[in-house]
């Protein structure tokens, strides 16, 4: 799941040396920091050589501290050689965030703040959005959203905030009881008014936050209402809703390439979180010994962070299986992140997760699978697995990666190289009329599944809407949505024959297809009426779920004026973040560019309303 399949954008491991001030300061870093990294600095801090801190403990310093002991500090010696950009990535990667963001993005550095902090009142009102797929079932489907289908077209912009040295808008808001609790890409987690979008305060993480915000209240004499995300380190946090003040924080994996991308999920006091990894794009290096992790469900006491159970998507822990020519160990299986949000089933008692693909060739038999665990022992269930032997990482050349050269081809590359066609959707388990169950997916290689629960995630239906890999893709990213009747996929690619497809649930026919110039890798969100969903180059449209006909639309790449004076514009859409409708409200982050670099990154909170 390293890379977004089809966005055609360069990388930013592409991005020639010499680049310019402007580019370096918003360099992301995230694929070249890693190979970057794992080729000239892993030999000791992968190793632990003379002390050396390994890649999370490193995560202690500010990127501006990477970058100055990179270059006049004790590490300049061993930077020798790197270009300014290279070391900006590095320092990028290593610190968790952009450079510059640490001091600009704490609240009390910016303008806009609110008067008074009232309580939250109303955390859960009918008409709130809370966590990432609006309920422990995924649909992103708000069926009270304080707007109808015939005021849509009325959506004017009614602020926007800038998150500070912010370089992709990556996390999607929560909204309730007046309240809007928003991560961002610089480490930084706000509480806005949702009326204003005025500040009421700021919690800094340890890294990027990519995760939406989930809402809750502990258990115990001293309740209290807490919010829940993760960090692009493995870290996971509870704070204090009211204050932001810290309630507990963890380590969710102690892998060094752990991350969390998928929202976790609050049940009944409990806290659902999948757990995924960027060891595939450091995997082609041929100094890095691939490759080990495993994804996982974790499940923790919501008030404490006490470990209930962990359950791996890989049973078997890697091994070392053989040395390469120049020495690197190897090692099988890995691979099977989460990247999207675990899927609860409270009748059943069950969690769904979607996989990654494997990292380590062959691929294990559970990756590009919809997998089910028991909710109360981690007990694995059954696996349906809808392709095999995907095994990828980056870097290296194959079948479905031809500008990737052959020469110097690293030994730790997979063999046969997958086409990277894993889940980056989150299972949507849905009811029919007639009482039947389905767990409903979108997969990157263009196909949508319907599996049945209570038959082992038998097959009900596929249907291919997109090209196919073999036709240069066009699949599903990062989120569907769907209703009482429809499922909605956008599709990386957009024009004739691609776009958002309307599937209907219980067959899988195509409904409809909407037909934008570009496509979309942003997740898609549903009202009763009409589906939302943002394009890649950062045009957000509102669709009739009738008939797929355009009722609205509004471009954000381009400027904004913000609340809180921070200079910051919008641009595509992309990553884990989609649309969020509440209270009459639609809330947009736009600019996502965390994997890609390019004119498209983004800055901006968007808030809409017809009132």
């Amino acid at each position: 799941m390293a890379g977004a399949l089809l966005l055609g954008q360069v990388a930013i491991g592409q991005t020639k040396a010499g680049a310019g001030e402007e580019e370096l300061r918003h360099a992301q870093g995230t694929n070249m920091g890693i190979f970057t990294f794992t080729g000239r600095c892993g030999t000791c801090h992968d190793t632990g050589k003379s002390g050396a801190l390994d890649r999370y403990h490193l995560n202690r310093f500010s990127p501006e501290d990477i970058l100055k002991s990179m270059t006049t500090g004790t590490m300049a010696q061993y930077a020798e050689g790197l270009t300014d950009l290279q070391k900006s990535v590095i320092s990028v990667y290593v610190g968790g965030r952009p450079l510059g963001s640490l001091k600009e993005g704490d609240a009390s550095n910016m303008k806009g703040h609110c008067s008074t902090v009232p309580s939250l009142s109303k955390a859960a009102d009918a008409e709130a959005w809370n966590g990432w797929g609006f309920d422990p079932t995924n649909s992103r489907f708000q069926p009270n959203p304080g707007i109808s289908a015939d005021q849509v077209s009325g959506l004017k912009l009614k602020w926007a905030f800038g998150f500070p040295e912010g370089n992709s808008a990556y996390g999607q808001p929560t909204v309730a009881g007046g309240k809007v609790f928003v991560g961002s890409d610089t480490g930084f987690v706000y509480s806005l008014a949702a009326d204003s979008g005025c500040v009421y305060w700021s919690f800094k993480a340890n890294a990027g936050v990519r995760t939406a915000i989930v809402l809750g209240t502990s258990k115990g004499t001293q309740a209290k209402q807490l919010i829940y995300f993760g960090d692009i380190k493995g870290n996971l946090y509870a704070i204090h809703a009211q204050t932001g003040a810290l309630a507990w924080t963890l380590r969710a994996d102690t892998h060094p390439f752990a991350r969390i991308t998928g929202t976790p999920v609050l049940e009944n006091g409990l806290l659902y979180v999948a757990i995924s990894s960027l060891e595939e794009s450091g995997g082609g290096n041929p100094n890095y010994a691939c490759c080990t992790f495993r994804g996982a469900v974790a499940v923790y006491n919501a008030s404490s962070g006490k470990l209930i159970w962990k359950s791996y998507t890989i049973t078997d822990e890697a091994q070392p299986t053989k040395k390469t020519s120049i020495g690197t160990q190897l090692w099988a299986p890995a691979g099977a992140g989460l990247w999207s949000s675990p899927t609860l089933d409270l009748k059943r008692h069950a969690i769904y997760v979607a996989t990654g693909n494997g990292y380590t060739e062959p691929a294990a038999d559970t990756t590009d699978a919809i997998m089910a665990f028991d909710m109360r022992s981690g007990k694995r269930l059954w696996v349906n697995q809808v392709r095999a032997n995907d095994a990828y990482v980056r870097d290296c050349p194959g079948k479905y990666r031809p500008n990737v050269p052959t020469t110097n081809r690293s030994e730790t590359c997979p063999d046969h190289l997958g086409p990277d066609v894993d889940f980056g959707n989150a299972p949507m388990l849905r009811t029919l009329p007639d009482g039947r169950s389905l767990i409903v997916v979108g997969q990157k290689d263009g196909n949508a599944w319907a599996l049945d629960p209570d038959k082992q995630g038998a097959v009900v239906w596929t249907r291919l809407v997109g090209l196919g890999i073999d036709s240069g893709g066009g699949g599903m990213q990062w989120g569907s949505a769907a209703d009482n009747d429809m499922a909605y996929f956008p599709l990386t690619r957009g024009g004739k024959g691609s776009g958002l497809a309307a599937l209907k649930l219980d067959s899988g026919e195509l409904a409809w297809r909407a037909s934008p110039p570009m496509g979309s890798s942003a997740p898609a969100t549903v009202i009763p009426g009409v589906v939302f969903s943002g394009s890649n180059m950062g045009m957000m449209y509102a669709y009739s779920t009738k008939d797929g006909h355009s009722l609205w639309e509004f471009d954000t790449n381009r400027a904004f004026t913000t609340v809180n004076g921070v200079e910051a514009k919008g641009g595509g859409f992309g990553g884990a973040a989609g649309p969020v409708v509440a209270n009459g409200m639609v809330f947009v982050p736009s600019g996502y560019s965390d994997l890609f670099g390019g004119p498209l990154r983004g800055n901006v909170l968007l808030a809409f309303g017809v009132k």
